[in-house]
């Protein structure tokens, strides 16, 4: 015999031994047997003797390879996983009232016997199915996982968690159920109990027509949000959204307020940088043109036959300071980008912040000998520290300072203070412009933004904007404020001991 028909025959044996050892086994639960002990205890004894046989022929064969099938397992493997169990549950306890009245039906009538030995045995089947599918899933903890994710009894308490999220919410939508419910059971008891109409309809007109009232006027209120997001959507700024109370459309409506606030600035922020953008691309243009041309055209000059010594000496002067301009440019260029992409390393140690502003201050105006400007210093007389990398700060100081005596009003005091309050560090550059300033201090730190519109002076309107990136790196902030023809600067940062 062919071994697969085989175990299909031994595994159809098992199962009639098996429910025939089952049911000779549960018969021992029935009350009904006791005027044929005998009988019912000779068919207790076959039983017992049939279900021994059984779990020896399941050591021998692979039975539930014929009884949990490939189409079975595909299929069953959609449903949830808490009714899977509910279904087991409810056929393992219908299987076993079967098997417990097999002995019962043995000595009345051998007809009725067969006919629910039969139905039996396809019960225990369909138990013993469900059971082993379960059981391989409980076997496999991330088979189980996903399958206790899908049960319907997880989703329901996600779907109550995320509804109970906010509990006003969904205490009115109970309530709101609640009297719909109630008025349609109301109704019935109308019709089932006279005498009850007018109490009936007196709740009606208190209860159910004014909550529908409310429910049909928030309805109304999130059909008019949803209008105007849709128009906001097509790009249409519409006047805010009425938002009194603290309903859900009022909480909603306010969200949509600000986010639409938020929108619009950054409509106005992305206009505002592509305005930037075309000056920058200019600016460079001008900046990188001016000095090229003026070294290109001093070199074609050098090639005069015939020019003096003394005018040769000029051109190599004038090319000199055009290279040295294009050198200190492309300089600010790269270390723009680099603030820009925070590739800058800072190598902080403690610093005398009072010693490097003047040694700043040393170096970039005492060398500018054609200096008109009247510089007061008011600084403490002992040091105040700061975790700084020394290098970095310098820079700041030098482009402060350096955008003073190119842009400061000759003849004009300049003041520099620094004062130490409440572990914070304040360095503050006071002067007056020789050129008109926008009162929006933003628009200074901007990349190639100048005070001189007109661009008469050397610079290439980086120096705030690399100022600002090197203090920001630093955990400080560098504030601007204009009033006239007043430009304060002042620099924070905290202190160390």
């Amino acid at each position: 015999m062919d071994t697969k028909l085989r175990d299909k025959v031994l595994t159809a044996s098992w199962m009639i031994l098996l429910t025939f050892g089952l049911s000779g086994i549960f018969s021992l639960l029935s009350s009904g047997y006791t005027p044929r002990q005998g009988l019912l205890a000779l068919y207790v004894l076959s039983g017992t003797g049939a279900f021994i046989i059984s779990l020896f022929l399941y050591r021998r064969i692979p039975v539930f390879t014929y009884l949990e099938p490939r189409l079975w397992s595909f299929y069953y493997g959609y449903v949830p996983m808490d009714i899977r169990f509910v279904i087991f549950t409810v056929s393992a306890i219908i299987t076993v009232y079967h098997l417990r009245d097999m002995g019962y039906l043995f000595l009345a009538s051998f007809l009725a016997y067969g006919k629910s030995f039969l139905a039996t045995g396809l019960l225990l089947t369909f138990t013993l199915m469900q059971g082993k599918s379960i059981l391989n899933v409980i076997r496999r903890q991330d088979t189980m996982r996903v399958n206790l994710r899908n049960s319907l009894t997880y989703r329901g308490a996600g779907i109550l968690k995320d509804a109970f999220a906010n509990t006003g919410i969904a205490l009115k939508t109970t309530f709101v159920l609640g009297v719909m419910f109630a008025s349609g059971f109301g109704f019935l008891a109308v019709l089932l109990a006279h005498g009850t109409l007018i109490i009936y309809v007196l709740l009606f007109a208190v209860v159910t027509i004014p909550t529908l009232v409310v429910v049909y006027r928030q309805v109304g209120y999130i059909n008019q949000i949803t209008d105007y997001t849709t128009a906001l959507v097509e790009g249409k700024m519409e006047p805010d959204l009425p938002n009194r109370g603290q309903s859900v459309g009022a909480v909603l409506a306010r969200n949509i307020n600000k986010l639409k606030q938020g929108v619009k600035m950054s409509q106005e922020a992305q206009a505002k940088s592509e305005r930037f953008k075309t000056e920058l691309i200019t600016n460079v243009s001008h900046d990188l043109r001016t000095p090229l041309t003026s070294v290109i055209t001093y070199a074609e000059l050098l090639k005069t036959p015939g020019i003096s010594e003394e005018t040769r000496n000029d051109y190599i002067d004038i090319i000199d300071r055009k290279s040295q301009r294009l050198k200190v440019l492309i300089e600010d260029l790269f270390e723009a980008s680099k603030m820009a992409s925070g590739s800058i390393e800072l190598h902080r140690t403690r610093v005398d912040m009072v010693q490097l502003l003047q040694q700043s201050f040393a170096e970039t105006v005492n060398s500018s000998n054609d200096s008109e400007l009247d510089f007061h210093f008011r600084v403490p007389d002992v040091p105040v520290y700061a975790m700084v990398d020394g290098q970095k700060m310098w820079r700041v100081f030098d482009n402060l300072l350096g955008n003073i005596l190119k842009y400061s009003l000759e003849k004009t005091r300049v003041y520099v203070t620094v004062t130490s309050v409440s572990k914070q560090l304040a360095i503050t550059f006071k002067n007056i412009s020789k050129y008109e300033l926008s009162e929006n201090v933003d628009d200074l730190f901007e990349r190639f933004k100048r005070s001189d519109t007109s661009r008469h002076t050397d610079g290439s309107g980086l120096g705030l904007a690399i100022a600002k990136s090197i203090v920001d790196l630093h955990d400080g902030y560098l504030n601007l404020e204009v009033d006239g023809d007043l430009f304060k600067a002042t620099v924070k940062l905290d202190t160390a001991d």
